[in-house]
């Protein structure tokens, strides 16, 4: 799903008469707000609801499929998202 398809949903969902540009600034802030809690964090906990978290992933060595050259690709830092077994979809 992309950003825009997200803002038409959270639109209609909100009970207020929302234009489809307040819904893509109040998304773009949630956003940025989320990166930033997850830069001086390193994890967001939505309670019952989901659980955003930075891992880093270990360094590893691949073969390039075309040369067989044996490469390392290096360690990053990546966002888990975990949603709650207990959230519901209705």
């Amino acid at each position: 799903m992309d950003k825009k398809s997200f803002a038409k949903i959270y639109k209609t969902l909100g009970g207020e008469n929302m234009t489809h540009k307040e819904a893509l600034h109040n998304i773009n802030e949630f956003l940025e707000i989320l990166e930033k809690i997850l830069v001086n964090d390193g994890q967001v906990k939505l309670v019952k609801k989901a659980v955003f978290e930075v891992i880093e992933r270990q360094p590893r060595r691949i073969s390039n499929p075309q040369t067989r050259e044996i490469m390392e690709i290096y360690p990053k830092k990546t966002v888990r998202f975990r949603a709650s077994k207990n959230i519901s979809f209705d």
